[in-house]
């Protein structure tokens, strides 16, 4: 990883970070990292074709790479092109990235509403890193999904025991709600402090929560 330019992105600056990565890239393309670490910052600022056209030029260059093959994945899966994500996971037999394998079928079996599926993926995906606060998020997410919501308490408390959040608080406090645990509300009041933008625009999912309450205690 090219370090100034992480630390650009980590103080907000990030068209700087995308620029100097760009230049350097310019000047020596025999870092695999730099591709990986640009076409990340891309991907993230949403700029799927600049990130896509950069991967296809790495991939090229380190054609054995099957980090490459992933980072193209998820690419098309995000810009809807379901076909080609499959194509280029099919690609991968890489046991590091196995894991990451997982975690994107999961989302492509959600995307597809194929939920059942999709927990099967996104458990498998933790078994093999359970490490990784984003896996026992997904995890986490289906079975809320499924209304099952202890152990999705279960694995939102995992994934804050590993990195502390405004999703993991949030939708931890979700849960809690519905399990009757008093501790919902404090949960709800750290996810705002961590991030008030991601609180504001997840309110959805706590209305659709008082609703599903509202609704048990009816049938009650």
């Amino acid at each position: 990883m090219e370090k100034t330019a992480e630390q650009l992105y980590q103080q907000n600056q990030k068209q700087a970070a995308v620029r100097l990565l760009a230049q350097k890239l310019q000047q020596d393309m025999s870092h695999l990292d730099w591709f990986l670490q640009l076409s990340g910052y891309l991907t993230a600022g949403g700029d799927l074709a600049q990130a896509e056209e950069l991967l296809l030029k790495a991939k090229q260059l380190f054609p054995q790479a099957q980090e490459i093959d992933y980072n193209l994945a998820v690419i098309y899966f995000m810009a809807g092109k379901k076909e080609q994500s499959q194509q280029w996971l099919q690609n991968i037999t890489d046991t590091k990235l196995a894991s990451d394998v997982y975690y994107l079928m999961a989302k492509q079996f959600l995307q597809k509403r194929q939920v059942a599926q999709a927990l099967a993926y996104a458990l498998t995906a933790y078994e093999k890193n359970p490490h990784l606060d984003d896996n026992c998020l997904l995890v986490g997410d289906i079975f809320l999904q499924l209304k099952r919501f202890a152990n999705a308490q279960d694995y939102y408390q995992r994934a804050l025991t590993l990195k502390q959040s405004a999703p993991a608080y949030f939708k931890l406090a979700l849960a809690e709600m519905v399990c009757g645990d008093s501790k919902f509300s404090q949960h709800f009041q750290k996810a705002k402090q961590l991030d008030k933008s991601y609180f504001a625009t997840h309110q959805q999912q706590l209305a659709d929560i008082e609703r599903y309450l509202t609704t048990q205690t009816k049938d009650e």
